[in-house]
């Protein structure tokens, strides 16, 4: 299992398995857990991780492999913990925090931007020239940082590149994703407040 995908998992998708369960209808399977009256089952779970790692031999491999138990467990415990604070912030009036608020918008912004340079990028499939290059970008670093020995061919490392390079390109995916952004919502910041020393 690529921990990329297990790592994904626990950086958004708990809020986005909160949203799903909430909408599941007519959803008679077994219930996995109860928080505060909301049921989180099993079908719930694996329509969520099916949608975040976006493959489904690797969701598979995460839903069922004996090896992955306790990453699957340690991933449900945080997705109920999640839910659970939630519930209690929102018992706290935090759901009408100023704070608490633009945090929120400041989460949903960084989750879109995830979502859609993960989108552009898995569109795109790199050329043997572009996985060549790449590798040996990689392996002169190696070389450069004394770490070339034992260091894996072109050959066999050519199963592991093409996911290595989307990483890669996602660096550079995060740096036009702003200014694309930019380009389709138009945006203006007054000069003149900018120009000031601050609020008068």
């Amino acid at each position: 299992m690529d921990m990329r995908c297990a790592r994904l998992i626990g950086m958004c998708g708990l809020v986005v398995v909160a949203l799903g369960c909430s909408k599941v209808s007519k959803d008679t399977s077994k219930v996995l857990a109860n928080v505060g009256g909301e049921k989180v089952t099993e079908k719930a779970f694996s329509d969520a991780v099916r949608t975040l790692v976006g493959d489904d031999a690797k969701a598979n491999e995460l839903l069922t492999s004996p090896a992955l138990r306790e990453q699957r467990n340690r991933f449900l415990a945080e997705f109920v913990d999640q839910k659970v604070m939630v519930k209690f912030g929102d018992k706290q009036g935090l759901d009408k925090d100023a704070k608490a608020r633009l945090l929120l918008e400041a989460a949903r912004s960084n989750a879109y931007g995830q979502v859609l340079m993960e989108k552009a990028i898995s569109k795109i499939e790199p050329t043997e020239a572009q996985l060549k290059a790449f590798y040996d970008k990689v392996a002169a670093s190696a070389k450069a940082a004394g770490q070339d020995k034992g260091f894996p061919t072109f050959e066999q490392a050519k199963p592991q590149l093409p996911n290595a390079w989307k990483r890669e390109q996602l660096k550079d995916a995060s740096q036009n994703l702003l200014k694309d952004a930019k380009a389709q919502v138009p945006t203006t910041i007054d000069p003149a407040w900018r120009a000031a020393e601050g609020p008068q």
